[in-house]
């Protein structure tokens, strides 16, 4: 689909909302709907789009094409140019909205007045129809009204839905997953970890937010990137790093793979032939691993419009965001300066990205830090307690799973490997327990620990 059709006029489109067949042939007509169009904030948005595609992916989860009453066609070839990773082109008339959320809002507000204008269109017809008895248009508004509700429940992200509107969507999730299951012979997993004993606990990562808290040190990005790995063949992911750089995450990747020291590369003492090879290996990893490297100006938003970039590119319908680490974006972020304390910052930030797990349908892995009474650093000492996650007071309670990464002190590692446990000490929808494991800051690699070796 090209981009040609943005030039020239366009009547009007009707709302999404067909006539049924009883009513086509009412004596009275009315155009209510078309009371409620703006052909103007429709372009100007488009302009703006298509100056900064970024801004579509922004936009796209919450503004479908039935909101542009003149300009669907051409809001359709843009789309399809800036998914195909093509410059978008309109006509150079069109002056850009100078605010294109606050548009987007208007124009979806104008869709739903004008779903609601062609129920009383609708309703306006059946008064009129002289072979329809007048008890049934009782019976008919309810109708219509759902009928609008329907059609409307998409433009309303975030306002009120009724459990019983959902419940249709949960039984046939279940089904879904019954089926997949007995075709399989395997439970259905969410997301993998790499980790056995840990998906057989979480059965793998689901929607929702988990925290993986630590002291410094202990691997928290460590572990991060080899769930990382472990997702990327399943779906993509989407790194969002405060801590270290895009470079230093993809050295430490690409030293895990070989089992290459990452100081050695820096002090030039590596075994090339060796780096090569595991960066060769982990090349599919690579393509579906997008590093997001954090700023003050970085914004949930723009993280949500990565991350749906990124499924578009790879058809995926979810994703892993990681986020690397909690404290330090709350900390950095210009959205959050007007919250009094980091502690209200922190928790807005984890609020804000369990919203957006909901929204993608996608799990979040939210890095933490623990304070000194509870992280093994300061004269802590290590405990995996909820109430140890640092600059927080209701964190753990909007989380739906919680880690702790310590150093298991009643076992022993033969030296540069560490010991160390992941406990999980909240899961929302099941079980916890306790992960052994055998941490490898000389190659960057965490594994199980195996029970028949020493």
């Amino acid at each position: 689909m090209t981009t040609d059709v943005c030039w020239g006029p366009r009547p009007p489109q009707r709302p999404q909302l067909p006539l049924r067949p009883e009513q086509r042939g009412a004596v009275q007509r009315f155009n209510l709907a078309d009371d409620f169009t703006d052909a103007n904030a429709e372009r100007a948005l488009i302009a703006a789009v298509a100056a900064q595609p970024a801004l579509y992916w922004e936009l796209v989860d919450t503004l479908s094409a039935v909101a542009f009453a003149v300009e669907g066609a051409c809001w359709h070839a843009i789309a399809a140019a800036i998914e195909a990773e093509r410059p978008p082109d309109v006509p150079p008339a069109w002056p850009p909205a100078p605010d294109p959320q606050a548009m987007a809002r208007r124009l979806a507000d104008l869709y739903q007045r004008r779903l609601l204008a062609a129920v009383q269109e609708r309703l306006g017809q059946a008064l009129y129809d002289e072979t329809r008895p007048a008890s049934e248009l009782a019976t008919l508004l309810e109708e219509e009204a759902a009928r609008a509700q329907a059609a409307n429940r998409e433009t309303r992200a975030g306002q009120l839905v009724w459990a019983s509107d959902v419940l249709p969507a949960v039984l046939k999730d279940a089904d879904e997953r019954r089926r997949q299951r007995e075709a399989t012979g395997k439970p259905v997993m969410g997301l993998p970890t790499g980790l056995p004993t840990l998906d057989a606990i979480l059965g793998g990562l689901e929607e929702g937010l988990t925290i993986l808290a630590g002291a410094p040190g202990v691997g928290k990005t460590t572990l991060a990137l080899q769930i990382a790995a472990a997702v990327a063949p399943a779906a993509p992911v989407v790194y969002v790093t405060f801590e270290n750089s895009p470079a230093n995450l993809t050295l430490k990747a690409v030293c895990a793979r070989a089992g290459v020291n990452p100081r050695d590369v820096q002090r030039g003492w590596a075994d090339l032939g060796k780096l090569r090879a595991g960066a060769e290996a982990w090349r599919p990893v690579a393509e579906r691993l997008a590093l997001v490297e954090g700023t003050g100006r970085l914004t949930v938003a723009q993280v949500r419009a990565t991350a749906l970039r990124a499924m578009n590119r790879h058809g995926a319908e979810r994703c892993l965001i990681v986020a690397d680490y909690l404290q330090l974006w709350a900390k950095a972020a210009d959205e959050l300066r007007g919250l009094a304390t980091v502690r209200e910052r922190v928790e807005t930030l984890g609020a804000a990205l369990r919203e957006l797990s909901a929204r993608l349908r996608s799990p979040v892995l939210a890095l933490a830090s623990q304070n000194r009474a509870g992280g093994d650093y300061g004269g802590g000492k290590g405990a995996a307690a909820l109430d140890s996650l640092k600059e927080s007071g209701d964190l753990e309670y909007s989380a739906d799973v919680v880690l702790f990464l310590t150093p298991a002190k009643e076992r022993m590692a033969v030296e540069p490997a560490r010991a160390v446990d992941l406990t999980v000490a909240k899961h929302r929808n099941a079980d916890t327990g306790r992960v052994e494991l055998i941490f490898r800051p000389d190659v960057a690699t965490i594994r199980e620990v195996d029970k028949g070796r020493p």
